[in-house]
């Protein structure tokens, strides 16, 4: 066993951290202390890592636990980049400060992008996630991982592409999936297992050139790859221009009379560039509040 502690940059808000983590059934929590456990897929092996918050918003800590040694640098390196604990929330405050949509900066400063495990897990998800409310989103996400993922010390691991590439329809409609949905994700499993598609190589790439390499893919849109940008690969410049949400927000935050069209959404990303992912962030949680 070993453990290392690491000191986000402050503001750091944990608490908005455990928010947005407990809303997925398929996330390890003990709230009591503080505690999440992180299926993690390495090149040794499947790890569960320990991440729990020893800490404050103002002076945040957080202690990593891992079993494996040799694993160590490269547990650190993913656990730094899913809870965004490299973070610079001063630099993203002195930026959206002076914008429209400075106030809302202010109100959520700290609130950290929270990213999957994997690209391979965000990618899945967010073509489960396509088009339903948020609570059956995260049903039919739960009972797809439970039925064919595997689960070590109480986490959830998504099962492998090639198990999801040997799956049938009819076996996922069994879960409520609709065909088209079914037809997908087993299809971006078969191009994983074919060699068509290396989620890993995503990392490499140009947000542009990201949207080049998924959006040929069958069931994978614009809103989509985004998702894969922002919760896969935790790109900090994301604006998801088609997402409701985000519109919805927007439309409540400057009291418009109808939500805003896709090229007033771009203009506001310009504005809020370099940080819009952030801003995408503090439009969801003000939604959910």
């Amino acid at each position: 066993m070993w453990s290392e502690m690491i000191y986000p940059e402050a503001p750091y808000d944990v608490e908005r951290l455990f928010g947005r983590v407990s809303m997925d059934p398929l996330q390890y929590i003990e709230f009591e202390n503080r505690l999440l456990k992180v299926p993690l897929v390495l090149n040794q092996g499947e790890a569960v890592v320990s991440v729990q918050s020893q800490g404050t918003k103002e002076r945040p800590a957080f202690e990593v636990r891992g079993e494996e040694i040799s694993t160590k640098d490269e547990v650190i390196s993913r656990i730094r980049a899913m809870y965004d604990f490299d973070m610079k929330p001063r630099d993203i405050l002195g930026t959206l400060d002076s914008t429209t949509i400075g106030e809302l900066v202010e109100q959520y400063a700290g609130m950290p992008i929270i990213c999957e495990p994997s690209t391979y897990c965000t990618l899945l998800k967010n073509i489960v996630h396509q088009q339903l409310n948020m609570k059956f989103a995260y049903t039919l996400t739960y009972r797809f991982v439970t039925r064919y993922g595997r689960e070590k010390d109480g986490v959830w691991f998504y099962p492998d592409a090639e198990v999801v590439s040997n799956l049938t329809v009819e076996e996922l409609r069994e879960l409520q999936f609709s065909n088209r949905k079914a037809e997908y994700v087993i299809g971006v499993a078969r191009r994983m297992v074919n060699g068509e598609l290396n989620m890993d190589e995503l990392t490499e790439l140009s947000n542009e050139d990201a949207y080049k390499k998924l959006l040929p893919i069958r069931g994978v849109g614009p809103w989509t790859v985004e998702c894969v940008l922002l919760f896969g690969l935790g790109r900090k410049d994301i604006l998801p221009a088609g997402d409701v949400g985000i519109q919805n927000a927007i439309k409540k935050w400057f009291n418009l009379t109808s939500k805003p069209t896709k090229e007033e959404l771009y203009a506001y990303h310009e504005k809020w560039s370099p940080y819009s992912s952030y801003v995408s962030m503090y439009l969801w949680e003000s939604l959910s509040e």
